[in-house]
């Protein structure tokens, strides 16, 4: 079966704007811009991957986030204020089905480099990807998780109204420490109380 989705071509068709940021799928021709901000240890400390080493790094994670796209398994955005770029957001893990069941879930996803922080730009910039995943993309739940010892990220979450589900201890390790993951998820219908 395919799970894919009919939608407009890469990357016109995703576009997003909020009253301060411009949202915009990524192209390989971003990999100058990101490359400062993909480099920088502060931005992955709790995320699944490492600094880049190259700009050939950078231009392989372009590549793969055009590829889950293709694919309809993830949506991303780089999001600029004004002419900088700022950060990263996703929708990710998109799923449709798993056998028998409906699902229709994302996992939100996101990221600001240190000098774009406290300016609330993680909130708006989710805000937008989530109005795109439950309108465009017809999502009914989106998921997000944030390292218990991240609690910037966890103040993004709350902002947004996300749900706490759970606590998962020591969810994974990262040079040789465990962190746990705090659980949420919000629903269509909340969503929509929330953010109309």
């Amino acid at each position: 079966m395919n799970n894919t989705l009919e939608l407009p071509a890469f990357p016109e068709g995703y576009s997003l704007t909020t009253s301060r940021l411009s949202l915009r799928a990524p192209c390989v021709d971003d990999a100058a811009a990101l490359w400062p901000h993909v480099t920088d240890v502060r931005v992955t400390t709790h995320l699944a991957w490492e600094p880049h080493r190259s700009q050939d790094d950078t231009r392989s994670m372009i590549e793969s986030l055009i590829a889950a796209q293709t694919f309809g398994t993830g949506f991303h955005w780089v999001v600029r204020h004004g002419e900088k770029v700022v950060g990263l957001v996703s929708l990710i893990d998109v799923r449709r089905r798993h056998r028998a069941w409906s699902l229709n879930r994302a996992e939100l996803a996101y990221w600001i480099t240190p000098a774009a922080q406290g300016h609330g730009f993680a909130t708006d910039a989710a805000l937008a990807a989530m109005r795109f995943g439950f309108g465009a993309l017809g999502l009914h739940k989106v998921l997000v998780y944030h390292a218990a010892d991240n609690p910037r990220s966890g103040r993004v979450i709350e902002k947004l109204g996300f749900r706490l589900v759970g606590v998962e201890r020591e969810a994974f390790s990262k040079q040789g420490r465990w962190h746990d993951l705090r659980h949420y998820e919000m629903l269509e219908s909340e969503f929509d109380g929330l953010h109309t």
